[in-house]
């Protein structure tokens, strides 16, 4: 235990990480201690069409930039590393236009087909905006990653939330039914503000712009929408496609129950996995050019992360229900039942999350493809059981998001366990 604990005092990855939980943690801090009085007032109903928006958003922004993004991390060179951000951000904005007139035609029939109500219907026009805003940060905060900018991405993160929960607040007491997506929008906007002062601040700069450099970086970075982009898109529509069923096959109202459930459930992965996984990103990648091996910075964070999800379980299991009747009122106690069904599928989600970059940093991009295929497929399966209670339904995809999971684990191990024999063959 000891020589545990020194290893995990000496990880310069968990001094980095602790860094991005701080930050994510204040600001997660302010749109959770929100929604006790943002539930109070906004019905279940509007909750569930608030999630329909962001599992579309959240859908498209695989695709918004085709996967370039992900490639700003690894030039040698800032002026290359420049190229793949301008690349990333120009398609997205072209993207997201060609998104808006579709949107404009096919509102109205989209809307029918996803069972949203009618007086939500204009959320689907601001679905480009959000993807849009949302594409843009993600760029800006791969090259602050790039530069172990770690405590800008924090403060972003602070900024964003800030002014998403205040905007939101302002909209309850203005009575805006609406205000939910309105309050996303201006913390995305007020996200971009911030997240472009300090990419200044670390070497972005407008006059490393180059056409020619841009040509050479769609060439030199194919493989990201040859090969990443198709099963990214299926991984996001896999975690993303359930709240969308759930509104179709029954309501508004209990995807709104769903959305909380899985807000909560949430926190440990919003806290902690994507600060683990950018911080991992760019620790094994540069591990990685330089021949080191990375499997004694992993053991602290497993550790770690697997103490998180045994006290999350235990927590949800036996306090669930009082939790949400306490701070979010009697109405949303079935949430309370359902996150019980949940919590394993969240806990396994949780643990994979955090080491899911290893596959990018280790440049095992078709293995990650093949582990996405099968679990889109599990997920759109789910479209077979349209006829299953509420109750039965979240009990198989519980199912199958544990599978996945456990598949997604073995091959973490299998990557890791080939880098470090090759590195050991080599030596």
């Amino acid at each position: 235990m000891r020589k545990f604990y020194q290893l995990i005092l000496r990880s310069e990855l968990l001094r980095n990480t602790s860094i991005l939980i701080s930050g994510t943690a204040l600001a997660q801090l302010i749109p959770i201690l929100l929604q006790p009085v943002l539930r109070r007032y906004f019905l279940p109903e509007a909750f569930g069409a608030y999630s329909v928006y962001l599992s579309l958003v959240g859908i498209l922004i695989v695709i918004s930039s085709l996967r370039y993004e992900l490639a700003i991390i690894l030039p040698k060179r800032d002026r290359d590393a420049a190229a793949v951000f301008f690349l990333a951000v120009f398609v997205s904005f072209l993207f997201n236009v060609f998104l808006l007139f579709i949107m404009l035609i096919w509102k109205n029939s989209l809307a029918d087909f996803l069972n949203l109500p009618a007086k939500f219907e204009n959320y689907l026009l601001l679905v480009p905006a959000g993807t849009f805003l949302f594409s843009t940060y993600q760029s800006i905060n791969y090259w602050l990653i790039r530069g172990k900018k770690f405590t800008a991405i924090s403060i972003n993160k602070f900024i964003r939330r800030g002014t998403e929960g205040s905007s939101q607040l302002a909209f309850m007491i203005s009575k805006i039914s609406q205000g939910l997506v309105y309050g996303d929008i201006m913390g995305q906007a007020a996200n971009i503000v911030s997240g472009i002062y300090q990419a200044k601040k670390a070497g972005l700069s407008f006059m490393l712009f180059s056409r020619k450099k841009i040509s050479y970086m769609i060439k030199r970075y194919a493989e990201y929408p040859k090969f990443n982009i198709i099963p990214s898109f299926m991984s996001a529509c896999s975690y993303l496609l359930p709240a969308l069923m759930i509104n179709k096959f029954f309501s508004s109202e209990y995807t709104g129950y769903f959305d909380l459930s899985k807000l909560l459930l949430s926190v440990p992965m919003a806290l902690v996995a994507t600060s683990v996984s950018n911080v991992l990103l760019q620790r094994v990648s540069e591990k990685n050019k330089s021949g080191l091996g990375i499997r004694g910075d992993l053991y602290p964070i497993l550790i770690f992360v697997l103490g998180a999800v045994i006290i999350e379980v235990i927590v949800i299991m036996l306090w669930s229900e009082d939790i949400f009747r306490i701070f979010f009122g009697s109405e949303w106690i079935l949430s309370g039942t359902i996150s019980k069904i949940l919590v394993w599928a969240f806990g396994f989600n949780f643990i994979v999350s955090c080491f899911s970059s290893l596959f990018i940093s280790l440049s095992r991009i078709k293995l990650l493809s093949i582990w996405q295929l099968i679990y889109f497929i599990l997920i759109m399966s789910l479209s077979l059981f349209n006829y299953l209670s509420f109750r039965d339904f979240l009990v198989l995809y519980s199912v199958i998001e544990v599978f996945c999971c456990l598949l997604s684990a073995s091959f973490i191990f299998y990557i890791v366990r080939a880098y470090e024999k090759k590195l050991e063959l080599i030596g």
